[in-house]
């Protein structure tokens, strides 16, 4: 892999910044800005059952940088990176579409925003920009916390490819070694906010049977019908019948409505 001197240099010093306590969040997103093509950034510390910890994001002001405090609020239970993090995702770095549930298939019911086709993923949080890919970069913090860098760049312009992951993985040690350093600093001050780790579990969990309230959790990380037959190795016609019946009782009828009630139900807990 070929870098300039200035690269090399100019990484190093945004990082020894950090590690020696003078810089921050976005000192890390400039440093890997030196060897990485990306239109916008965020970064943020995973912990289980807690919301994410926001650190810093150089998305634009206005819609798209209200909607990384919404994801920090609420869309993040949805997210395939912070559900591959509970599921024990290794440091390191990983695109979120290859983080999907298998057979993830999200269809484009309505004129909705959250939910949408032409996305990686297939849903994005409303305000986030369209047509992103995103990657990111994990550290372990230690405590069963996981520091995220989270990068976006256009899919139309070639999105993430294998040879720019290649460019940032030789500096992820250094990376790890000032995200800690900094998650050292301000663990001492954060927010200590709501438990959010049994909150897919809690949903309607009042109307809903045990098996309907799983493949509701699923359906909102992802997961397709199929994906949940696989998953829970239950025939595809159980499945379906269980989802139907869970969206009589919420009174919905579409994947966006659920998407929707979900929202509502968490901003009020």
């Amino acid at each position: 892999m070929n870098y300039k001197d200035t690269e090399i240099e100019n990484l190093n010093r945004a990082l020894c910044r950090v590690i020696e306590g003078d810089g921050d969040a976005l000192d890390m997103i400039k440093a890997a800005g030196r060897v990485l093509t990306f239109s916008a950034a965020f970064c943020v510390v995973n912990r289980k059952g807690r919301a994410p910890v926001y650190l810093g994001d150089t998305y634009p002001d206005g819609a798209a940088k209200e909607a990384v405090q919404l994801y920090v609020r609420q869309t993040y239970l949805l997210n395939p990176i912070y559900n591959a993090f509970l599921d024990g995702l290794p440091p390191g770095i990983h695109r979120m579409i290859d983080l999907a549930p298998d057979n993830w298939v999200f269809a484009a019911e309505g004129s909705e925003v959250l939910i949408e086709d032409g996305e990686e993923i297939g849903y994005r949080t409303p305000g986030w920009p369209a047509g992103l890919q995103e990657m990111a970069l994990t550290v372990d913090l230690g405590d069963g916390a996981m520091g995220e860098l989270s990068f976006a760049r256009p899919a139309e312009e070639g999105g993430f490819s294998s040879d720019l992951i290649d460019r940032l993985a030789p500096f992820h040690s250094l990376f790890s070694t000032a995200f800690r350093s900094l998650w050292s600093r301000q663990s001492k001050t954060a927010i200590g906010n709501k438990p959010t780790e049994v909150v897919l579990k809690d949903f309607a969990s009042d109307i809903l049977s045990p098996r309907e309230a799983e493949i509701v959790g699923l359906i909102l990380k992802g997961h397709s019908s199929l994906s949940i037959s696989l998953s829970l190795g239950i025939a595809l016609p159980t499945v379906k019948t269980h989802r139907k019946n869970a969206y009589s009782k919420l009174g919905i009828s579409t994947q966006q409505q659920l998407f929707n009630a979900f929202l509502q139900w968490n901003g009020n807990v």
